[in-house]
């Protein structure tokens, strides 16, 4: 599945090496971690706490996190249309809360399953192709809503060393997001023609599940790539003896 993501890597600061975590961020030792305890709270702790920039991190806000570009040639059986987001504004991270963060340092992976209990997207949408064999076009704002939008995160690692210290990097990651319901709406569909856009909409609306799970797979690598982008700037600013408390 193609995508372009031009994401927020390209308005953060440059990484500068050494830095420490901000004192709010919650450290777990590694005998912390074995219990399953301490890093779920310290990680929904820290998401909360990115809902304004850190320069100290090289970080935007989360909230909302915005991505200027992403385009996507979605679905491969009821969605064939491309989709361009301008401008595309994601909020709902303050209300994040996890039940599972296990970090295996034998073998450098990290797994989390968190809730989203709102995850909103707002953009500016261009779109042209079929969806369950409607031709549909249009041009114009638009928001997507998953309520209890279920995220389960992967994350591989690699090291490497910079000025005397050692460093994680992400060689891998892997999203699956899941959630229990969808809302939407689409400005100015079929160019502003109502009747035809309320008909495509109905049909949207009836068939939202099997919709998504067409077009899943690009969303999850997609923001796979935008979350794997704000934990690498961490990451390659704070060394992994910081990292640990």
């Amino acid at each position: 599945m193609r995508y372009l993501l031009a994401t927020i890597c390209a308005s953060l600061v440059a990484i500068s090496f050494g830095a420490k975590l901000p004192t709010g961020f919650k450290k777990c030792n590694l005998k912390q971690i074995s219990s399953h305890q301490c890093l779920p709270n310290a990680i929904e702790s820290a998401i909360k706490q990115m809902n304004r920039p850190s320069k100290k991190l090289g970080l935007v806000s989360m909230e909302p996190l915005v991505i200027p570009l992403m385009i996507m040639d979605a679905g491969n059986q009821f969605v064939t249309a491309q989709h361009t987001y301008k401008n595309m504004r994601v909020s709902g991270f303050n209300e994040t809360t996890c039940s599972k963060a296990e970090f295996n340092y034998t073998e450098k992976t990290l797994n989390l399953e968190c809730v989203v209990p709102h995850f909103r997207m707002d953009f500016n949408y261009e779109g042209r192709g079929q969806i369950m064999m409607i031709s549909a076009y249009g041009n114009g704002t638009g928001w997507f809503l998953l309520s209890d939008n279920q995220l389960g995160l992967t994350f591989k690692f690699g090291e490497y060393e910079k000025k005397g210290k050692t460093y994680f990097n992400i060689i891998h990651q892997e999203l699956r997001m899941q959630p229990k319901d969808f809302d939407f709406d689409l400005q100015n569909m079929f160019d502003g023609d109502e009747q035809s856009a309320d008909r495509l909409k109905q049909v949207l609306k009836e068939n939202a599940r099997e919709l998504y799970e067409d077009v899943r797979p690009g969303y999850e690598e997609a923001f796979g790539k935008v979350f794997a982008s704000i934990f690498e700037k961490i990451l390659g600013r704070v060394p992994i003896v910081d990292i640990f408390g």
